[in-house]
């Protein structure tokens, strides 16, 4: 508890909480272009069903809307826009890489066009991996809800979500660091990371049981969710990076003992 304590002061007092919000930026910069993508190449997946757990409720209405807009921007899509898609949905993946490098204490590597074609293979990665969940968790959701009691279907769906969760986490820190590492060794930065995804879903999820945005902010109460969620998410994740950061220094100098 110690350790986590000193993590979020040195969070605050690096003021890497800029980080978390110029990620949220291009997320949301990378997350239309995104979807486009997605419909474009796999047709209209109804992730409405992956969504529809109650950690999730909170960024659906927000994540439906963007879906929506992206499948009648597939029907008049011209060169002009496939072209500037293509590019802003790799703005995450490419300041992801960049905000490492300042994470990590690394000098900013050349080579930014090299960076965009990576940050590009891991676009249709995602979109390949969010097909692949979507279609499981469809599928497991009607064996569960046909064949097991709800509350082992509600246990089944959480480990799974926070399976995902850590896959997630462990790809975002592997490419995040500026140099090459194992698998293994982004772990604890990725638990880390997860552990405080779960905890700040579960607390958003009951303060919006309470809280009224609707009142305060409208028709536009659910971008003002999304971006709150968002940044609680990305703030845990520059976390589970420092995190990691400080981890292999602590072991490179056990080692050089």
């Amino acid at each position: 508890m110690q350790r986590i304590i000193g993590l979020y002061r040195y969070f605050s007092d690096r003021r890497y909480s800029t980080i978390a919000g110029t990620l949220v930026y291009f997320l949301l910069m990378s997350i239309t272009p995104l979807f486009f993508w997605f419909t474009l190449l796999l047709g209209n997946i109804d992730i409405g069903r992956f969504l529809s757990h109650s950690l999730l409720q909170s960024v659906q209405p927000f994540i439906g809307y963007v879906k929506s807009s992206a499948q009648s921007a597939v029907s008049g899509a011209g060169i002009a826009l496939l072209a500037t898609t293509l590019y802003s949905s790799t703005n995450f993946f490419f300041h992801l890489r960049r905000s490492g490098e300042i994470i990590y204490d690394c000098p900013r590597a050349k080579g930014g066009i090299k960076l965009r074609l990576v940050s590009l293979i891991f676009i249709f990665s995602s979109i390949l991996l969010t097909a692949v969940v979507t279609a499981v968790s469809v599928a497991g959701s009607k064996f569960l809800d046909n064949f097991m009691p709800k509350f082992v279907s509600d246990i089944i769906s959480c480990v799974f979500l926070a399976a995902t969760a850590f896959t997630i986490a462990l790809v975002l820190n592997l490419f995040a660091c500026p140099y090459r590492i194992k698998a293994e060794e982004a772990v604890p930065g990725s638990l880390l990371t997860t552990a405080l995804w779960l905890i700040f879903a579960i607390g958003f999820a009951v303060y919006l049981q309470f809280a009224t945005p609707e009142r305060l902010y409208g028709k536009i109460a659910s971008i003002f969710v999304f971006l709150l969620w968002c940044y609680l998410m990305m703030s845990s994740f520059v976390m589970g990076v420092i995190y990691n950061g400080s981890f292999l220094s602590r072991r490179a100098y056990k080692k050089h003992l």
